[in-house]
C-alpha cells in the first residue's frame, strides 16, 4: 500500500487555515476585504470575547446567489481572477480563493447572502469543513457572515491566542485601518453589543482620523496635499515636527486603499523626519498611496500583508521628496524641548578642591547598586575604595571625558555611564519590590489605543511593582495616580506610551518577573543618554563615582562600553 496520498479537503483547507486564519483578526479581515470587493458601502462588525465566541460581518454589498454561495466555499474558487496574467494587475483584495473555505473548516460558520435580483436569500450552514444545510433566508440585499467557535476543531490552536483582551483590541485596530483606508464606506464595529465606533461614509480624512483614532491623534497631525508623479498620486496626513511613537504602530500605510506593512514606506517616511524626531522613533503618518496596479505585487504573504514595488527608488524618492516638502513648510511649527533624567550630587562638592573621585563598595566586597540621592543611604566616609585618583582632564566632543588615572589614561562614554547607573538604580528598586513612588497631586489621563490598553490590564500587577499606579476611568481612558522616583512627570505620557507599546511588541521578555524587570529597566534607560555639555564638573565626577559603585561598570545595559583604558605601558608600548 502507498504510503503517499491524497488530503482529504476539509484536512487541506485546515492546513491552509493555518496560515491564512492566525487570529480572530484575520478572519475579520478576510470577511471585511470580501465586503469591500462586493462594493459595499456599509459594514457592521460585531465580535465577542475577543472574536473566540463569535464575530459577524454583516454589508450591503452586491451578495451571490445560491449556488455562487455554495461554490465560494470551494477550495480555489473566486470571481477576482481567470487567468495567471491577472495576478499581474490584482485590483482587488482577495484572489486565492483561499479564505471562506479555510475559515469554514476551523469554526461553525453560517453565511446569509441575496443579491439585489433575487427575490430571497441563501442561508449555508457549515460546521468544521462539513456542510450542516443550506436553505433560502429572507433578507435584504448583501451578505452576512457568522462564525462562532473558532478553532474548535483543532483545539491546539486555541492555546496559542491570546487573552479576550488582546485579541479584541487586535480587532479593533485592524477595523480602524480599513475605515480609515476607505472613506467611502460606513463602517461600524461593537463588541458584545456595545458600540465602540461608527465612522460615517464619505466624512473628510482629518475628521474621519479624530473619530476613529481620537482627538489627540488629530490634533497631532497636519493635512498633507496630493502630489503627483506619472502613475502615482500620494496624499495623507503626517505628524507635526517632534511628535514620535516608539513603534510604527501609528505609521499607516495604505496601498491602493489595502493597509500594508511596506519597509519601503516606512524608510521614506522615517528617513524624512531624521532630523525631526529622536534616533529610533518613528514618526505619526497616515499615507495614502495610489499607483498603477501593474506597478506593485501583493502576492507575496499568505495574510497579504506585505507588498513589493517594481520600482522601489522610485516609490521611496517619490515619497522623500514628497513629505520633505511638506515638513519644510511646516518648520515653524518647532520642536519640543528634550528633558533627560538627572543624577543630582549626593554630596556636593567644596569649591577649589580638584575633582577626583573615589568609588565605595559595600561590606560584601561587591559594588552597591547606584540609588537616586533622595533614595540612596548614606554611604559610610570609612568605606574601602576600588578605584583611587580619577582626574578629570577635558571634555572631549560633548559626549565624553578625558581622566587622568594613577595607571594611566580613561576614556569615559558619558550617556553609557549615566544609563548604566540608572538602569542598576532601576533594577535594584523592581527586585527588592520597593519602587520608590512620587503620587501625583492632580493625576494624569492618557487616552491609549486598543492594544496598548489590553497590555496594560494584562501587566498591571508588574507596572504596580514598578511604581505605577493606573486607575481605569472609561475605555481606554485611564489615570495615572503615581510614578516611579526615576521618571519625570512632564516625560510620563511618552513614556508609558512607549513602555506599552513596547511590550505589546515584546511579549515574551515581559513574561517572567525576572526577565520583565531586566526589560523595563532597559526600557527605562533608554531616554536617559546625557551629554557631556549638560553636566558641570562636579556632577561629571559624581557620575564616575556612582559608576563604579554599580554591579557591571564597564558596559551600559546594551553592552557598549562605558570606558576605555590604556595603563602607563600600554602608552609606552604604542610611543615604541
Amino acid at each position: 500500500m502507498s504510503t503517499i496520498r491524497i488530503l482529504e479537503p476539509t484536512v487541506a483547507n485546515q492546513i491552509a487555515a493555518g496560515e491564512v486564519v492566525e487570529r480572530p483578526a484575520a478572519v475579520i479581515k478576510e470577511l471585511l476585504e470580501n465586503s469591500l470587493d462586493a462594493e459595499a458601502r456599509r459594514v457592521t462588525v460585531d465580535f465577542s470575547r475577543g472574536g473566540k465566541a463569535q464575530m459577524i460581518v454583516e454589508d450591503d454589498g452586491k451578495g451571490m446567489t445560491g449556488d455562487e454561495a455554495l461554490l465560494s466555499l470551494e477550495r480555489h474558487a473566486t470571481s477576482k481572477i481567470q487567468v495567471a496574467s491577472d495576478l499581474d494587475r490584482i485590483a482587488t483584495f482577495g484572489f486565492r480563493g483561499e479564505a471562506l473555505p479555510s475559515i469554514a473548516s476551523v469554526a461553525r460558520f453560517t453565511m446569509q447572502t441575496r443579491p439585489a435580483s433575487a427575490p430571497s436569500g441563501t442561508e449555508i450552514a457549515i460546521n468544521g469543513g462539513k456542510l450542516v444545510h443550506r436553505r433560502d433566508h429572507g433578507m435584504a440585499p448583501g451578505t452576512r457572515i457568522e462564525v462562532s467557535n473558532l478553532f474548535h476543531p483543532v483545539p491546539a490552536r486555541l492555546k496559542f491566542l491570546k487573552s479576550d483582551e488582546t485579541e479584541a483590541a487586535h480587532i479593533v485596530r485592524l477595523v480602524r485601518l480599513y475605515a480609515i483606508a476607505h472613506p467611502e464606506v460606513g463602517f461600524l464595529l461593537r463588541e458584545d453589543g456595545r458600540e465602540i465606533f461608527r465612522s460615517p461614509g464619505n466624512a473628510p480624512l482629518l475628521d474621519r482620523v479624530r473619530e476613529i483614532w481620537g482627538r489627540q491623534v488629530a490634533e497631532e497631525v497636519t493635512i498633507m496635499p496630493s502630489f503627483a508623479r506619472p502613475g502615482m498620486r500620494l496624499s495623507g496626513l503626517l505628524g507635526k515636527p517632534g511628535v514620535s511613537r516608539g513603534t510604527r504602530q501609528d505609521l499607516v500605510t495604505v496601498v491602493n486603499g489595502r493597509p500594508v506593512d511596506s519597509r519601503t514606506m516606512a524608510f521614506a517616511l522615517t528617513e524624512s523626519y531624521h532630523t525631526l524626531i529622536p534616533k529610533g522613533r518613528y514618526p505619526l503618518a497616515f499615507v495614502f498611496l495610489e499607483m498603477d496596479p501593474a506597478w506593485v505585487d501583493v502576492n507575496v504573504h499568505p495574510a497579504k500583508r506585505e507588498v513589493r514595488f517594481r520600482d522601489e527608488a522610485k516609490v521611496r524618492n517619490f515619497l522623500i521628496e514628497s513629505v520633505l516638502a511638506v515638513l519644510r513648510a511646516r518648520a515653524d511649527d518647532g520642536l519640543p524641548a528634550a528633558t533627560i533624567p538627572s543624577i543630582a550630587l549626593a554630596t556636593p562638592l567644596a569649591s577649589g578642591v580638584p575633582p577626583t573621585v573615589s568609588a565605595p563598595v559595600s561590606s560584601s566586597g561587591t559594588p552597591a547598586a547606584y540609588l537616586p540621592p533622595s533614595a540612596a543611604p548614606a554611604q559610610p566616609n570609612h568605606a574601602p575604595a576600588v578605584r583611587l585618583g580619577w582626574r578629570l582632564l577635558s571634555r572631549l566632543r560633548e559626549e565624553r571625558a578625558v581622566f587622568e588615572t594613577p595607571t594611566g589614561l580613561a576614556i569615559l562614554d558619558i550617556g553609557a555611564a549615566h544609563q548604566r547607573v540608572l538602569y542598576e538604580s532601576i533594577l535594584a528598586q523592581f527586585t527588592a519590590q520597593k519602587p520608590v513612588c512620587q503620587p501625583m497631586l492632580v493625576p494624569l489621563s492618557i487616552e491609549l489605543e486598543p492594544l496598548p490598553a489590553a497590555v496594560l490590564k494584562e501587566r498591571m500587577p508588574l507596572l504596580a511593582s514598578a511604581g505605577f499606579d493606573f486607575e481605569e476611568y472609561g475605555r481606554n481612558f485611564w489615570r495615572i495616580q503615581a510614578l516611579p522616583a526615576w521618571l519625570e512627570p512632564e516625560d510620563a505620557l511618552a513614556f508609558v506610551r512607549d513602555l506599552l507599546a513596547e511590550m505589546a511588541r515584546r511579549e515574551g521578555d515581559f513574561g517572567r518577573p525576572s526577565l520583565a524587570y531586566d526589560a523595563l529597566a532597559k526600557i527605562a534607560v533608554i531616554k536617559a543618554r546625557r551629554k557631556g555639555d549638560s553636566l558641570s564638573d562636579a556632577e561629571l565626577m559624581e557620575l564616575v563615582q556612582a559608576l563604579f559603585r554599580t554591579v557591571q561598570p564597564g558596559s551600559c545595559p546594551r553592552g557598549r562600553r562605558t570606558y576605555i583604558e590604556w595603563t602607563d605601558a600600554d602608552l609606552t608600548r604604542r610611543f615604541g
